[in-house]
Order: structure tokens, then C-alpha cells, then sequence
């Protein structure tokens, strides 16, 4: 089991997905999901209880949106990006988004799988 698992059993929680890091649509989400639960750790380290886990969650989710400034914005946290999108929805600017190999190699093999039925 692993130290979140722990953690959320010890506060009488539960998992809220059934088969975590398996849809590859839910990739961007699981990603996110680890990360916040990974800053939560290093963030809050000492959770005694579910209030506890709570608002350390709502503080990281908080700290991520508005103090983390993300490379792939240029330095900006994803809250300035948003505030920018908002207050100018004229001349939104774009980011690229770096695709990761996993989904690469996973649609390749599913041309392949439909190129070997064809």
C-alpha cells in the first residue's frame, strides 16, 4: 500500500477513482492529480486528521494556482495565464503543450492493431 493509500485509510477516506492510471483519457488529470498530491506532502507534511487533509489540499491546490510558476507558461503561475485569458479574451496567447510519449506509443499501437485487422 502505498503512503497516500495509508494516509487516506488512517483519516476513513477512500480513493475516488476505480482504476487509477488506467484510461489513457484520464492521463492529464491523473498527472495533475499526483502532482498535487505530491506538493501536499512536502507542502503539509504533518496531516492529523481529515480537517487537516482537507485544507492542506484547498492550501496546495491554492499555492499551485497562484504561487508555482510553470515553465511551460514562461515563468507565469496558471492563475496569471487565467486572469490573462479573462481580462483579454481577444488576444488569448497559447502555450504548447509538450506531448508525452506514453500516448504517442499508445495510439501507434492501436493504427497498427487497426492496420493488421484492415
Amino acid at each position: 500500500m502505498t503512503d497516500f493509500l495509508q494516509e487516506l485509510k488512517e483519516h476513513g477516506m477512500s480513493q475516488s477513482m476505480s482504476r487509477v492510471s488506467r484510461c489513457i483519457n484520464n492521463g492529464p488529470m491523473e498527472g495533475w492529480q499526483g502532482l498535487i498530491k505530491e506538493m501536499r506532502v512536502v507542502l503539509y507534511p504533518n496531516v492529523n486528521s481529515y480537517e487537516d487533509m482537507e485544507e492542506a489540499f484547498k492550501a496546495t491546490i491554492e499555492y499551485y494556482i497562484n504561487y508555482d510558476p510553470q515553465e511551460r507558461f514562461n515563468g507565469k503561475t496558471t492563475g496569471q495565464v487565467r486572469r490573462e485569458a479573462k481580462d483579454n479574451p481577444e488576444n488569448i496567447i497559447s502555450y504548447p503543450i509538450k506531448q508525452d510519449k506514453r500516448y504517442k506509443n499508445f495510439w501507434k499501437k492501436i493504427d497498427e492493431k487497426k492496420n493488421q485487422l484492415a
